[in-house]
């Protein structure tokens, strides 16, 4: 499990490469161009929590109670969910009213 809270680069992604482009390119899409998207990520924090098939979600025990909360919610009532690459999808649950959010991805198998 891997968690990001700021504008991720690829180097900062522990995902196959072609689950980390096809990510960063579904982050991208509701922007201009990456400039907007860390400018509002600047302004408005999101996370991104990854887990690979051999992360259980039991793991979230170590977490912290909003943040639990806040995974579990996105795996159970995302806000939209949509396939990236390899078996992989990434769900997207609002955090607050301003527009935070926390991206949840996960490998098929994974209980999403």
């Amino acid at each position: 499990m891997q968690l990001l809270n700021h504008w991720p680069s690829e180097s900062d992604i522990s995902l196959p490469e072609e689950v980390k482009h096809a990510l960063l390119a579904h982050l991208l899409e509701p922007f201009d161009d990456e400039e907007s998207a860390k400018a509002f990520w600047q302004d408005y924090p999101s996370m991104i929590v990854t887990f690979d098939p051999n992360d259980p979600l039991e793991s979230l025990q170590w977490l912290n109670d909003e943040l639990q909360h806040q995974i579990e919610f996105a795996q159970l009532n995302p806000e939209y969910s949509d396939t990236l690459a390899l078996g992989y999808s990434v769900k997207l649950s609002i955090t607050s009213d301003a527009g935070n959010g926390l991206y949840l991805v996960l490998a098929e198998g994974d209980n999403g």
